[in-house]
């Protein structure tokens, strides 16, 4: 049985542990509360540009001297950006594990933003943002996301845009910075070797001076998907590339599971349907999956194809038959057997990494204010029923609800959209 820790300290910030006694390593996080979606549109990106700063000095420390002292420890030092929270990550064998937290701790509280180090990262940011149209699978997705929530901020690219990264200056970076790095934002999340006491003692000796957010958090109207066709002629592409997608379930919601297991048996490995049809009994894909985003309020499962440009319109049609089986016909036993097993052991082996574990105690801090154990995952996984799995297919994949995206560099004219009619 898990034993997890949880102090929370009165200025609001949480302290989650996750004790192994076996590991000779430790994982600390640091997680804030934020992400793009939380940003007003003229600073979209700006919670991915503090990130990137925050390693760029201290007080205490330069750029070069942050980065040598992790290598010296021999940490994996890092940081991500997501729509929904900012993470700032370390990973020590557990005799480094206080002088880790020093680190971490001091680009948190204490970066300087010094403005020549802010106009080379922001080069850094804008040719990131450019070379995205260089993999047109990661292109096509940031295209899904911004047309899916088009009037919403959860549709902001986290990387914002060339406009907006080109107007982020100082101030704006700090006035950002101490609105959003507060305390009671921020959830400071370890597993491995260690002690919680000891956790708790760092938390407090160099956060109890972090001061709480003194503006109210805004509560977000619910995101309202966009359906969508679009088809984007994209030079230079030997391929052409396709998603369907359509709006689904949140992360916190009862079906999340049921929607994790529809799109599992759909694209979710080797022996998934679309894997056999499209690819191993046709011929017709190299690459070909589905997944599910899921986010505090909404989400969206989506099936992506790289195909030869002249057979899109085949592949598209073996897609849409297996959506139609899945809302006709109730999935097999065996095959919702094998597709449980297939999720559990997923999240069992993810959970052999003390990284993975340090996420999982923050991601679900952060979702629903609470751990998710082990137990209460695999038993929610078994517990979803064919029906269950039918009912949302049908629910999820309805003709007037499914949006697709296609880039090519020989468009071959409008799609046949009475596919989806089943």
């Amino acid at each position: 049985m898990q034993k997890i820790n949880k102090t929370k300290l009165p200025n609001g910030l949480v302290v989650l542990s996750e004790v192994l006694p076996q590991a000779r390593s430790v994982s600390l996080g640091l997680w804030l509360r934020k992400g793009s979606r939380h940003e007003p549109a003229e600073l979209n990106g700006i919670s991915h540009f503090i990130e990137h700063n925050l390693f760029k000095g201290t007080r205490k420390r330069s750029a070069r001297q942050i980065a040598l002292e992790a290598d010296l420890l021999g940490g994996n030092l890092d940081a991500f950006t997501t729509q929904e929270m900012t993470a700032y990550q370390i990973k020590v064998l557990d005799k480094h594990f206080e002088a880790a937290f020093d680190i971490l701790a001091d680009m948190f509280t204490s970066p300087t933003f010094e403005e020549n180090e802010l106009e080379k990262e922001r080069s850094v940011i804008l040719e990131e943002i450019k070379t995205l149209e260089d993999s047109p699978e990661d292109y096509i997705f940031e295209l899904l996301h911004e047309n899916l929530w088009p009037a919403h901020p959860i549709g902001f690219p986290i990387t914002g845009t060339i406009s907006t990264v080109k107007k982020f200056n100082r101030t704006k970076t700090v006035d950002y910075y101490n609105l959003t790095y507060t305390a009671d934002n921020l959830v400071v999340a370890a597993a491995g070797r260690l002690s919680h006491d000891h956790l708790l003692e760092l938390s407090e000796r160099y956060f109890s001076d972090l001061p709480s957010s003194k503006i109210p958090p805004k509560t977000q109207p619910l995101p309202k998907s966009h359906v969508f066709h679009c088809i984007k002629k994209k030079m230079g592409l030997e391929q052409t590339h396709a998603v369907l997608a359509a709006e689904a379930v949140a992360a916190t919601s009862s079906d999340r599971y049921a929607c994790e297991l529809l799109s599992t048996i759909l694209g979710g490995g080797l022996s998934s349907r679309l894997f056999q049809t499209v690819r191993e009994t046709h011929g017709l894909a190299y690459s070909i999956y589905s997944s599910i985003d899921t986010y505090t309020d909404t989400g969206y499962i989506s099936i992506y194809m790289a195909v030869a440009n002249n057979q899109l319109e085949k592949a598209l049609q073996l897609v849409l038959d297996e959506i139609c089986s899945m809302k006709r016909n109730l999935v097999a036993a065996e095959e919702l057997h094998a597709a449980k097993e297939q999720l559990k052991s997923s999240i069992m082996l993810g959970q052999e990494s003390v990284t993975a574990r340090m996420h999982a105690l923050a991601e679900n801090e952060l979702l629903f204010g609470r751990h998710i154990y082990e137990e209460e995952l695999l038993q929610a996984i078994d517990s979803v029923s064919a029906e269950e799995v039918q009912q949302l297919a049908q629910k999820i994949f309805r003709p007037q609800s499914i949006c697709s995206l296609v880039l090519s560099p020989k468009p071959r004219g409008q799609l046949d959209y009475s596919y989806f009619n089943c």
